[in-house]
């Protein structure tokens, strides 16, 4: 959190400039795969020598050497020298008000190019530890579902339990193994409201909800990496990975729609469902390469398989009833919801140099993806016994969908210079069918033949000043939901259905970036620009009946829709490194062409941001104080649709005191507040939190903590959404004031002279006020 340009949110999320990190490591190997909230939440601050923020490319990249897109950003924490040989970890364990409850316990061993890490705990505090994969697959499954739409994992009250391990070990010299097993545990309770604000010419309507909800969910993974060189010429990467996950949902509440002018209800009524669902992941992956004979010339392969099948039945129980001449709907249905699909795709580049420094690259790929989804409903018959099928509410879909690309490439590096371009042909055929029961209702083909070309160009000045320039094309291809004509009525006011006629959309991209540091200096400044245009854009049509407040919902394609935006991260030191301000702004527009009650409207957004930081580090104390405020403003083409403009600003500051015996005292203090929101959702609150720690024993390895959230009990959860069709404001519960009493003790047996004050020191990641380093690897 220290570092200009870090972001970490209370639910262990870490953004670097704007971008979310996938992946951290230990060593330059991976922790915990592809869940970084693990180490951001349980590895030791002081274990940490050094932090270095890089850009990664995928491992067929690296072994083609020609960039694919799909770079990813990740933190690696290099552990400090004399604790690379040895058993060190902590444990803690709380209790405060209002029954709130913590603990946890990290064990790591290492020895020479060995780490093993073992970690366990349990809270009733919204740490959650891992990410809630139970709760992912099942959120969107059956149910009339809210229209106020998911939940984040900070909504609520969540109680979790985990436990896991990971290792990385060299077996042999060319042969390395890692991996990690995982369990986690969640239960949240979530109270919300939703007020939405939908915008139509004939008169806005509003629609407010009150909900409860109840998630359980448990989730075990194995994720192994094996990779192996039996030759200086050839590399061998295997990736396994195993998921398994259970999950039981129960939510009611009740919605009442009126008109915005006279108040008039239109309709109104309640619901409850139940569902319980489990399901599986098997997830493979070979690459393999070789360099044959001359340099460069390199033949690479990848095989990839992924295997998923979910299950899911329940009870869905809603009312609604209408104040006009439509008959009132009422439900009570017990489903089964089943869902499987195979995803296999081979893939085969060879890379051949053509004289000094330049490499031409052939490829091609084949993809194949098999979906099928069965949804079985049924309502009661005469004997008051679940039969009867219910035809309206029931459909099984099939779907094939095959992918050919043909890629050529070429590359060319200078001494401070690379580019890239090419083009690729993809080939691509989709067929879906619909059954309602055995009845085959609806019969779906595509094939379709897509152009993407690519430009890339890179230029260093040195290894922290650089500048990329990327161009590419994509092509995305309607998903099976927005092919099939088939009226989907689960919920009985959004009812939904495909366009069997939508084309593809392709869209170019333009990405810039621009990154000049001095580490030595601690100053560093970054600059990121994207634009982007699509053509057969697909975008949803919602119609409403004004009458019921009844939404029917289908999908085109449009022309003519972009969106562009920049960021500019700067830190700069006053006087000295002690001392660095902080500034990171943002500016993004998005043109959208769309239908507002089958009308067209031109949806035109603007979102501008500016976050703005100062920091102080000394032996004696850290300060920090931040201010940011962010407008948006979205305008309609349509006459009688509404335009807003609204408001978030706020502002934080942090200072920790070390004072004599031990001593320590922390303080953060954040306002927030907004305008512009609906009545009854403006947010004005100010949250401070405070602490005082003392260390204990003689060699300072315990430490004894209390802690004060939100002193001034003024934490509220609120949230906006805004479409060319509707403005929609949510506020749920969340943790509010409580304190807590921590105790903590840290523990150590080093090779080679570390001590206890080793763990103790308060090593910085980095220097101190640097930016983060723009190395890639």
């Amino acid at each position: 959190k220290k570092m200009p340009g870090v972001e970490v949110g209370t639910d262990g999320k870490i953004t670097v400039n704007g971008r979310e990190i996938k992946k951290i490591l230990v060593d330059g190997e991976e922790f915990f795969s592809d869940d970084p909230k693990v180490a951001s939440k349980n590895l030791p601050a002081k274990m940490v020598d050094k932090l270095q923020i890089l850009d990664r490319k995928t491992e067929i990249a690296r072994m083609t050497g020609f960039d694919d897109g799909d770079e990813e950003t990740v933190i690696n924490l290099t552990v400090q020298p004399g604790m690379k040989e040895g058993l060190f970890g902590n444990a803690f364990a709380g209790y405060g008000s209002q029954k709130r409850y913590e603990a946890n316990a990290m064990v790591n061993y290492m020895k020479d190019k060995n780490q093993y890490t073992f970690l366990g705990g349990i809270n009733n505090t919204n740490n959650a530890g891992f990410s809630d994969l139970a709760s992912s697959m099942f959120s969107g499954i059956g149910g009339r579902g809210r229209r106020g739409g998911g939940f984040g994992s900070q909504d609520g009250i969540t109680t979790s339990a985990n436990a896991g391990g990971n290792f990385s070990t060299q077996l042999k010299p060319n042969f390395k193994l890692g991996g990690n097993a995982r369990y986690g545990y969640t239960d949240n309770d979530v109270t919300s409201s939703v007020l939405t604000q939908n915008l139509l010419s004939s008169g806005n309507t509003l629609e407010s909800e009150n909900n409860l909800a109840n998630n359980r969910s448990q989730n075990i993974n194995v994720d192994l990496r094996m990779e192996w060189e039996p030759d200086s010429l050839t590399t061998i990467i295997f990736r396994p990975e195993v998921a398994l996950y259970n999950n039981r949902r129960m939510e009611s509440g009740d919605f009442l729609t009126t008109t915005e002018l006279s108040n008039d209800t239109i309709n109104n009524g309640n619901s409850q469902y139940v569902s319980e669902g489990e399901g599986k992941e098997v997830r493979l992956r070979l690459d393999a390469s070789r360099e044959l004979g001359k340099k460069g010339r390199v033949l690479s392969a990848q095989l990839r398989g992924d295997f998923s099948d979910s299950q899911n039945s329940g009870t869905n129980v809603s009312n609604t009833y209408y104040t006009g001449e439509r008959e009132d709907d009422l439900i009570d249905q017990r489903f089964t919801y089943a869902n499987n699909s195979r995803n296999l795709r081979g893939y085969l580049s060879y890379v051949e140099p053509i004289g000094k420094n330049n490499f031409l690259q052939l490829a091609y790929s084949l993809r194949q993806n098999l979906s099928e989804s069965d949804k079985d409903t049924r309502s009661k018959d005469g004997a008051g016994n679940y039969e009867v099928l219910d035809s309206a509410y029931s459909k099984r879909l099939e779907n094939t969908f095959e992918n050919q690309e043909i890629e050529l490439n070429f590359r060319g590096v200078g001494e401070k210079y690379d580019y890239m371009f090419g083009f690729s042909v993809q080939p691509a055929r989709s067929h879906s069918k619909t059954f309602i029961g055995a009845e085959e209702i609806d019969n779906v083909q595509q094939t379709v033949v897509n152009y993407s070309p690519m430009a890339q160009f890179n230029y260093r000045w040195s290894r922290t000043h650089n500048l990329r320039i990327r161009y590419f094309g994509d092509t995305d291809q309607p998903s099976v939901t927005q092919l099939s004509p088939v009226v989907d009525v689960s919920d009985p006011l959004n009812v939904t259905y495909g366009n069997p006629e939508l084309k593809p959309s392709f869209e170019h991209r333009l990405n810039l970036r621009y990154h000049h540091s001095n580490p030595e200096k601690a100053r560093s400044i970054m600059t990121f620009v994207n634009a982007g245009y699509r053509t057969n854009d697909i975008v949803s049509s919602t119609s409403t009946d004004i009458s019921t407040g009844r939404k029917e919902t289908t999908y085109r394609n449009v022309a003519g829709n972009w969106n562009a935006d920049g960021r500019l991260i700067m830190n700069v030191p006053l006087k000295n490194i002690k001392f660095s301000v902080f500034s990171m702004s943002y500016a993004g527009y998005n043109h959208t062409n769309g239908f507002s009650n089958n009308e067209d409207n031109l949806n035109r957004r603007l979102n501008l941001s500016e976050s703005l930081g100062l920091t102080y580090r000394s032996d004696a104390f850290d300060f920090g104080v931040r201010g940011n405020i962010n407008y948006n403003s979205v305008k309609n083409s349509l006459e009688g649709q509404q335009n807003q403009e609204y408001f978030n600003y706020g502002g934080s500051g942090n200072t920790t005191i070390y004072l004599p015996w031990d001593l320590s005292v922390e303080s953060d203090v954040t306002y927030s507040t907004n305008s512009g929101y609906s009545d009854g959702y403006e947010q004005n609150e100010w949250l401070w939190n405070a602490s005082i720690q003392k260390q204990l024993f003689k060699q300072k390895n315990g430490t004894l903590r209390l802690k004060i959230y939100d002193i001034l009990q003024q934490r509220s959860n609120i949230s906006r959404s805004v479409s060319s069709n509707y403005i929609r404001d949510t506020t749920t519960n969340t943790l509010t004031s409580y304190f807590m009493v921590h105790f903590v003790y840290r523990f150590n047996i080093f090779k080679g002279g570390a001590t206890q004050d080793d763990m103790m020191r308060d090593r910085r990641f980095g220097p101190p006020g640097g930016g983060p380093g723009g190395g890639r690897f």
